[in-house]
This record gives structure tokens, C-alpha cells and sequence, in this order.
């Protein structure tokens, strides 16, 4: 996708500068992700904890536009329907969620 526009948040300055430094076409920040306003994003890509993922889902639901993007690496979203799940080419979960979201169930 040579005309995305990539910007990063991770707290940690190491990680940050890993980023920076690996993606420099990306705009990669220190900040907190839960201070930060994801309602310009059309697509956020998590990698957190499975006990922090019902905080991200809120967040995403409270803050990301109808059709925007919730990807995360290993981690559902508790009692939420992915819109997809997929196998990543190194054996890893990746599920993807679409706003709103959808009620497991439902």
C-alpha cells in the first residue's frame, strides 16, 4: 500500500526507536495508547494482553468510525464475532474486527 500513511504509538523508548528505526516510512511516536485519539484511523493494529483487550474494544467502539479496522495479533476480543480470523505465515492468530462491533452470538 504505497499510499497509507503508518504512524505508531508504543510507550516504550526502546521499542519506539526499534520501530522508528526498522519502518522509517512509518511515523512512529512514544505516547500512551490509551491517551491517544484513534478517531482518525481507519485501521488500529494491537499487540497487547488478553486481560487488556476488553479495554481496547471499548476504546475502539467509543472512539473508532463506523468501518474502521480492530486488528490484533494472538488476542480476541471477549464475546465479540471477528470478522475474520487468519494464520499468519509464522503460525500466529490474527483477528480482525470491523466497527461496530458484532456481538458473539448474535
Amino acid at each position: 500500500y504505497p499510499e497509507a500513511r503508518i504512524h505508531g504509538i508504543e510507550w516504550s523508548c526502546p521499542l519506539r526507536l526499534a520501530c522508528a528505526l526498522r519502518c522509517p516510512w512509518a511515523q512512529v511516536r512514544r505516547a500512551d495508547m490509551w491517551q491517544a485519539d484513534w478517531s482518525a484511523y481507519q485501521l488500529v493494529y494491537l499487540f497487547q494482553r488478553p486481560e487488556s483487550m476488553a479495554r481496547a474494544a471499548a476504546k475502539a467502539q467509543a472512539e473508532l468510525a463506523a468501518g474502521a479496522w480492530l486488528v490484533s495479533l494472538e488476542f480476541a476480543v471477549p464475546d465479540m464475532l471477528p470478522w475474520a480470523q487468519m494464520r499468519s505465515p509464522g503460525g500466529r492468530l490474527v483477528w480482525l474486527y470491523r466497527m461496530p462491533f458484532s456481538p458473539a452470538g448474535a
